[in-house]
């Protein structure tokens, strides 16, 4: 997995490539944490080139999302492919955060 990050006034913009396992689910913690820090007004999540994401990697965007919440800030992904969106429909998570197909 690699990831981006793209700070403008009170936004952060996260690019996300490659894939999102276990393994990668601590990474994806850290650049979180350190973007909560910063308490942006949005946080955009750019998955155009991620190719499969877990449970795991999906707890940790929930994770983000309840943290903004508490913190009047939002969150919004952007990219997402047909197949990762219909995991994100099983789950739900399209009613908690704002998703935008490719």
């Amino acid at each position: 997995m690699d990831i981006k990050l793209a700070e403008s006034d009170r936004q952060v913009k996260v690019t996300l490539k490659g894939d999102i396992y276990v393994e990668q689910a601590d990474e994806l913690v850290e650049v979180f944490n350190s973007i909560i820090e910063k308490s942006p007004e949005e946080v955009i999540i750019d998955i155009s080139e991620l190719k499969s994401i877990t449970s795991s990697g999906i707890g940790k965007i929930v994770l983000l999302y309840k943290s903004l919440r508490k913190k009047n800030g939002k969150i919004k992904m952007i990219g997402v492919n047909d197949t990762i969106m219909q995991i994100f429909k099983i789950v739900k998570l399209d009613k908690l955060i704002e998703i935008k197909g490719v």
